[in-house]
């Protein structure tokens, strides 16, 4: 079992906190978005199943999602953090439309970096795009993650396969960029 960080993430522009009841609408939005369904695929699940999901997966210790909130505390899209064998986890993020090219996802990235990294004492965290989205490759390099290369057809979503620039950040690359 994961514990959640009390008090939640925050950098004074964008809070992380659990997912809530009241952020149904937001998910709901973000998982039927065009840009979100490229990325992750098809929903399968509703907002509310997802969001039962995210709370087994922080139960079991196996994945810590968080709520990206702005000023007002309201959800503007998700961050995660999937962990893996040897100490390794995966970072992936979704936005909502309106939120988008403001910052939110590096800020959002670079507070569950921090957290996965220190707090889970984890070794290594990558993070995955896909090559035609810019857009999260640069979040991953504000973020501080280093681009590693190209993954071949290294997964499908709904039905085609998708080739990954793979970014990974490390425990001392993180120091180095708080110093």
């Amino acid at each position: 079992m994961l514990s959640a960080p009390d008090p939640p993430l925050s950098d004074g522009v964008v809070t992380l906190r659990l997912p809530e009841e009241r952020d149904l609408a937001a998910i709901e939005r973000g998982i039927a978005d065009p840009d979100v369904i490229r990325s992750f695929g098809r929903p399968t699940l509703t907002a509310e199943q997802l969001l039962e999901l995210n709370r087994r997966r922080w139960d079991e210790g196996v994945g810590a999602t968080f709520a990206i909130c702005d000023a007002a505390n309201d959800c503007v899209g998700h961050v995660f953090v999937n962990l893996g064998d040897a100490l390794r986890g995966s970072i992936g993020y979704w936005l909502l439309p309106e939120a988008r090219g403001k910052g939110l996802a590096t800020r959002a990235v670079r507070l569950l970096s921090r957290w996965a990294l220190r707090d889970l004492a984890l070794a290594r965290l990558g993070l995955s795009a896909e090559p035609w989205n810019f857009q999260s490759q640069r979040v991953a390099e504000r973020a501080g993650f280093r681009r590693e290369g190209i993954l071949r057809s290294y997964a499908e979503i709904d039905g085609r396969r998708v080739d990954y620039v793979s970014f990974s950040l490390l425990p001392g690359a993180l120091e180095q960029r708080l110093s």
